[in-house]
């Protein structure tokens, strides 16, 4: 082990900050059932149907992954998010929840269908680059071999085409949900307000989750002090 991340985080356990937590399975189930909520607000039957036959087949994927990755993250602070047995479920309703907040300020000037739909779905190929989060093991949230050559958004995408072919749904409409989960990581341009919305909702869960995850966050190596303070920090 690094000399350096041992002080760190011997310095951050001795205040009381956990890093990650696990969620119960009351917790999972819980979110999972404000996601189908989220899901049946969508107006369109086709999106709505898709959205939710996803939700119900995946549950149980869902549960048992990680948003984000690290697997040695009790040493090392290497940034990631989320990364906890449940946390897969938690990043999309955060996503979903930031989304839904930022669209309602748009109002009628956006499709909050394609909005809910591209937020509850975007990280839904986690759920096959991710191995099962496993307790007993240093590597807790492994990525798997898929995610070398493909990476979630490919996988997700595909997940979600099957789902939208199967239901009445036109052409363009199909492509405009589609849009929103392949350009949720920068990987292509945005041609769509909807498109924004989630992508940023995406990196604001992701950003946040991933400084307060940390204690009050790393060491400032100027200062020789903690980045950041506050009066609810753990003493």
């Amino acid at each position: 082990m690094n000399k350096n991340y041992k002080i760190d985080y011997i310095k951050n356990e001795k205040r009381g900050k956990k890093m990650f937590i696990n969620l119960s399975e009351e917790e999972k189930e819980n979110k999972f059932q404000e996601l189908v909520t989220f899901a049946e607000k969508i107006k369109n039957s086709s999106l709505r149907n898709a959205c939710i036959s996803i939700l119900k087949d995946y549950k149980g994927k869902l549960f048992v992954r990680g948003a984000g990755h690290d697997g040695i993250e009790n040493i090392k602070y290497n940034r990631t998010h989320q990364c906890f047995e449940g946390g897969l479920i938690d990043h999309i309703l955060n996503v979903t929840k930031n989304a839904y907040n930022i669209g309602s300020i748009y109002d009628k000037s956006v499709d909050m269908d394609l909005i809910l739909f591209g937020a509850i779905l975007h990280d839904i190929g986690k759920t096959k680059i991710f191995d099962e989060w496993n307790e007993k093991s240093d590597i807790k949230s492994n990525l798997n071999y898929s995610y070398l050559l493909v990476d979630h958004i490919y996988i997700g995408e595909n997940i979600v085409e099957e789902y939208l072919n199967k239901e009445n749904i036109s052409e363009k409409l199909k492509y405009q949900a589609l849009h929103i989960i392949a350009t949720h990581m920068d990987t292509m341009d945005k041609h769509m307000a909807e498109s924004y919305i989630v992508s940023y909702a995406d990196s604001i869960d992701a950003d946040v989750e991933n400084i307060i995850s940390y204690p009050r966050n790393d060491m400032n190596p100027i200062l020789k002090s903690y980045m950041y303070e506050s009066v609810n920090d753990y003493k």
